[in-house]
């Protein structure tokens, strides 16, 4: 892709010059790799950006060309998947990307997802938790259509609370590793 093409999108999509001109900065291989992701999924200066600090993160931390990250099988396969949306796809390939930037956060949010689902509980209690694991909180959430209802969900939730696997997850998101006890 030329760097004719890349200004041609950029001015297309209302980027700003400093966006352009970090993404002409990068080899050509990287910049054509890009382009041909944010062409296919249409993307905003926000979610390039976005893409290009991970981007640029990760081959620092891992001495790999942009290229080869953008071409790992993956992200091909979320790139072209067609059971997907243009914006799930988008979704999907900046998740990865993440979860490749930040590979520890993502294992301990895998950890905490595993024991929330070792918890079997009813379809009507979600635990979740914010995206990043921002503040360490779990939410918990009950959908009911009457009291006894409710009283009946929070009975099933106090019971799993017993549960060891709450006092680890407790314990991921305060930070600490996934095999060491809570105190």
């Amino acid at each position: 892709m030329s760097e004719s093409e890349i200004r041609a999108y950029a001015q297309e999509r209302g980027f700003h010059r400093q966006t352009l001109e970090r993404w002409l900065g990068w080899e050509t291989k990287d910049r054509a790799a890009l382009q041909d992701l944010a062409v296919s999924l249409k993307a905003s200066e926000n979610h390039l950006r976005d893409m290009m600090d991970w981007l640029e993160e990760i081959a620092l931390r891992d001495h790999v060309g942009i290229g080869d990250i953008l071409a790992a099988k993956k992200i091909e396969e979320l790139k072209t998947d067609p059971r997907l949306g243009r914006a799930d796809r988008l979704k999907q390939i900046k998740e990865q990307l993440r979860r490749l930037r930040y590979p520890r956060l993502a294992a301990t949010e895998e950890e905490i997802h595993k024991r929330v689902q070792a918890l079997k509980l009813h379809p009507q209690i979600r635990l979740t938790v914010p995206h990043g694991l921002e503040g360490g909180r779990l939410q918990v959430e009950f959908s009911a259509t009457s009291a006894t209802e409710l009283r009946a969900l929070a009975a099933k939730l106090c019971e799993a609370l017993a549960a060891p696997s709450v006092a680890e997850i407790f314990g991921l998101l305060s930070g600490r590793p996934a095999d060491e006890k809570p105190e």
